[in-house]
């Protein structure tokens, strides 16, 4: 449904602080109008961390310098697949160095887009958004979602995506005893990779669901200002007419 898409394209561009509740508005909407299954669409939509926000924004004001990394990471997958192939390695090394410098250049962006906001462009948000920008655009659906800007959470590279740039060597000779110890080394390897990989996905995992938790907070604090700046406004009200009362004639 073309006005849903739109509905939802809405939700991704609006200030990150607004997303949960003009969600939940226009769920609420969608079903009073009879739309249930649009409505169970809108209501399970994530709400992105910071990290994912910030690119989608990027894809909706740096239309040109994504569509240059969208097709930097179609070149790069392509050379990957040559030289795991067999292919020379030119390619591949000028490939990395285009992908590297959109990345770059879009993660130089998204330090001012975090500073709009009122948010702090830390090394380590920044990082994460380099990090997920490199591996959004060789990955799919991560693609599409970037191509799109509706990322809801950071990216992790893996399998053959983290072998960018590495190739099987040609085979040759070797004693036996040389042949399983770089057996015992590359499993050790992989091994190590696999629990690296394993930690930094924990942490993502807790670090996005730390950031939910304190932006569900700070909107339950700003509904409790409301709530104590209208009692106090009742109260202040209240007072100015006991006041007025006892200044009046009995």
């Amino acid at each position: 449904m073309a006005t849903l898409d739109r509905e939802i394209d809405r939700l991704y561009a609006l200030p990150l602080d607004e997303f949960t509740a003009r969600r939940n508005e226009l769920a609420k909407r969608l079903k009073k109008e009879g739309e249930g299954e649009a409505a169970d669409e809108v209501a399970s939509l994530v709400k992105p961390s910071v990290p994912a926000w910030t690119i989608n924004q990027l894809a909706r004001r740096q239309k040109k310098e994504m569509q240059s990394l969208l097709a930097a990471g179609a070149r790069l997958r392509k050379a990957q697949e040559k030289a795991l192939s067999g292919g020379g390695a030119d390619a591949l090394h000028a490939a990395q160095a285009e992908e590297r410098e959109s990345v770059r250049g879009l993660t130089q962006r998204a330090a001012a887009i975090l500073e709009e906001a009122g948010r702090s462009p830390t090394r380590a948000v920044l990082e994460r958004i380099r990090a997920t920008l490199g591996a959004a655009v060789l990955t799919d659906p991560e693609r599409a979602a970037l191509k799109a800007g509706r990322l809801t959470s950071e990216v992790q590279v893996s399998g053959f995506d983290a072998l960018t740039g590495m190739r099987p060597a040609p085979p040759k000779e070797a004693p036996p005893d040389e042949l399983a110890e770089r057996r015992r080394r590359k499993a050790e390897r992989e091994r190590k990779r696999k629990q690296l990989e394993k930690r930094a996905r924990d942490l993502a995992d807790k670090a996005a669901a730390a950031e939910e938790a304190a932006e569900q907070a700070e909107e339950a604090a700003a509904d409790a200002r409301e709530i104590a700046d209208d009692r106090r406004r009742a109260a202040d009200l209240a007072a100015d007419e006991l006041a007025e009362f006892e200044r009046s004639p009995g």
